[in-house]
């Protein structure tokens, strides 16, 4: 089991993994739907680095996990693309997306970053979660709605793929397409 934690600026990533969690995950600008955190941005990398490099020499080591969760436009894959050598300098050990038109590209520019779904994509069966495993996604992050016994049923019918349920956090209520207010 694997405790993972938001951070939305660097003090808080730093809390994040000294009061325990294994794994923290980051949104770098513009391409994270927390628009309202700080997000990571500038030389901040070095820092986090180095960061990461002391709870590895400490025996503690301790993932990072990149959100790119936005539904990308043809001119953010654009930004994107464009920034690629800056996302290098992070040392991330897997993105966390929704749009399936990212995969390929990840997968070509960073091919030893794990993948893991984003609760975004609403994944709550495990037709969809063996999809997302042959597409070459290690972990899932399921949907909200999953139950105690869907995510039973999901892990006894994909036991290779990693799960992961949020433990608290409010429902988001627009989707796009989906009139749920």
């Amino acid at each position: 089991m694997e405790l993972v934690a938001p951070a939305g600026n660097y003090d808080k990533l730093e809390y994040a993994w000294e009061y325990g969690a294994d794994a923290a995950y980051i949104g770098l600008k513009r391409f994270s739907l927390r628009v309202k955190a700080d997000n990571f941005h500038g030389e901040e990398h070095e820092r986090i680095a180095a960061l990461k490099r002391d709870y590895a020499l400490a025996g503690k080591p301790k993932r990072l996990l990149c959100a790119l969760n936005i539904a990308f436009h043809d001119s953010d894959i654009a930004h994107f693309m464009g920034e690629l050598d800056y996302f290098r300098k992070y040392p991330i050990d897997a993105f966390i997306i929704q749009d399936m038109g990212m995969v390929r590209l990840l997968q070509r520019e960073f091919p030893e970053t794990a993948l893991h779904l984003s609760t975004q994509a609403n994944c709550i069966n495990s037709d969809a979660v063996k999809l997302y495993r042959d597409l070459g996604f290690r972990r899932v992050v399921l949907g909200r709605e999953a139950s105690l016994a869907d995510i039973e049923t999901i892990k006894q019918a994909v036991p290779e793929m990693q799960i992961e349920c949020f433990a608290h956090g409010a429902m988001c209520i627009a989707y796009s397409g989906r009139c749920l207010m």
